[in-house]
């Protein structure tokens, strides 16, 4: 995954600094990705980037929950940039639905480095006091935003009567497990589980 221009812009960055950055953040989610959340280290990410000195780290982040929480945001944007593309918002509710959970899984296949590490992070990353470190930002990604679509399409009447956050769990469940089975299956039909499953939730979420 390439760091997009775009989302340093607003940081006030040289163009130098700009790609050191998005180097350095880049250089984390292939780590996360391949030694996960708890055995990523600065010694790891500098080796990664092919930096001389975690100085060079600090010179842009202050302590690795500054890092991961750049990393973060950066996979976020990359993650709505790709779903969204491939989300028509013209569309009606129960068609955004299909494109939604299609994206998603084609974001696995695409993205898959940046996915591992983007559930690494949202499942391990932890606070002083051992409270996950991102939880209401890690819920609106993977339930708020549905959950929202959701109890939209409800009353506009595109869907049927249900508890809009536990069906956005069971639909975000079911794309997470489809991730965990990639990652020791990369031959996974993709392609057999997209339709599969839209076919599944469109069922489960009809009107009638």
């Amino acid at each position: 995954m390439q760091i997009k221009r775009e989302f340093a812009d607003g940081l006030g960055l040289t163009p130098t600094e700009a790609a050191r950055r998005a180097q350095i953040i880049d250089a984390t989610i292939e780590v996360i990705a391949e030694f996960g959340y708890a055995r990523t280290s600065f010694a790891r990410i500098i080796a990664r980037a092919g930096l001389s000195s975690t100085r060079m780290i600090s010179y842009h982040f202050t302590d690795k929950t500054e890092l991961i929480t750049a990393t973060l945001l950066a996979l976020i944007d990359d993650h709505d940039r790709f779903v969204t593309e491939r989300s028509p918002m013209d569309h009606d509710r129960a068609a955004m639905l299909r494109s939604v959970l299609t994206a998603e899984i084609d974001y696995l296949a695409s993205e898959p480095k940046a996915a591992s590490a983007l559930t690494e992070i949202a499942g391990n990353a932890r606070d002083s006091d051992g409270s996950p470190l991102f939880e209401v930002v890690v819920y609106d990604l993977r339930v708020g935003r549905l959950a929202r679509q959701l109890t939209q399409g409800q009353r506009e009447g595109v869907f049927g009567a249900f508890d809009a956050e536990i069906m956005a769990r069971a639909i975000r469940a079911t794309v997470e497990d489809i991730a965990q089975r990639l990652s020791g299956d990369p031959g996974l039909d993709l392609r057999h589980h997209a339709a599969e499953i839209t076919a599944l939730f469109a069922r489960a979420t009809s009107p009638g």
